[in-house]
């Protein structure tokens, strides 16, 4: 007598669908130890990784580390104050200009334009490359005009660094400035005289 076979009991067995759902939840498991656990969507049965909110920002460092490497472990650049010296009663010296322009990887004489219109004065670069400033004038007050020509003129308005290149254009003769570490660019304000206090010497070259 030929045996009956439950078909229910032989699709019972090889439930194809069941041990999916069996493996799936046992990697998740296997996976439950704080890294990404893939679990199946419901579009198609496309997976999608859970990771937690420190994971990101790891991934996210990671990630920048793999692009920029050279950026790691970079020193703040820091910038020695003036060095001033009084020539007579009449004229200022600029003891370190040269520094402070190489410090800055910028051209003197732009650094020179720079000065003369915000002090209002004259002044020449000597043979050892210090500058000579017509006027009485104390370190603080030339430390903040470095520090605006910094902000205008060295540092990218983008990532903050001091990494840039100031050119001129030979066409339009504007000056821009392109950042080597975040790679933007842009154009810089043109040098304008800034305020300047009438002197006495100013009011008498006035009535002439």
């Amino acid at each position: 007598m030929a045996e009956v076979v439950d078909d229910a009991a032989i699709l019972a067995e090889f439930d194809l669908g069941k041990k999916k759902k069996k493996k799936k939840k046992v990697k998740a498991e296997e996976a439950g130890d704080g890294a990404a656990a893939a679990v199946a969507g419901k579009d198609g049965g496309r997976a999608y990784a859970n990771y937690s909110y420190d994971e990101l920002l790891q991934r996210v460092a990671d990630f920048i580390h793999a692009k920029n490497p050279e950026r790691d472990g970079k020193k703040r650049t820091t910038m020695k104050p003036p060095v001033l010296m009084r020539i007579g009663t009449k004229k200022t010296l600029w003891a370190n200009f040269q520094d402070e322009c190489r410090d800055m990887r910028r051209n003197p004489e732009h650094v020179y334009a720079f000065f003369m219109a915000e002090l209002g004065t004259e002044g020449s670069i000597d043979g050892n490359q210090r500058l000579v400033i017509r006027g009485k004038y104390v370190p603080k007050y030339i430390e903040s005009l470095l520090r605006k020509y910094i902000v205008e003129y060295v540092t990218c308005k983008m990532c903050r660094s001091p990494n840039t290149e100031l050119t001129k254009d030979s066409v339009s003769r504007l000056y821009f400035m392109r950042c080597e570490d975040c790679g933007s660019s842009r154009s810089v304000a043109p040098i304008r005289a800034g305020f300047h206090a009438q002197t006495r010497a100013d009011r008498r070259a006035a009535r002439k």
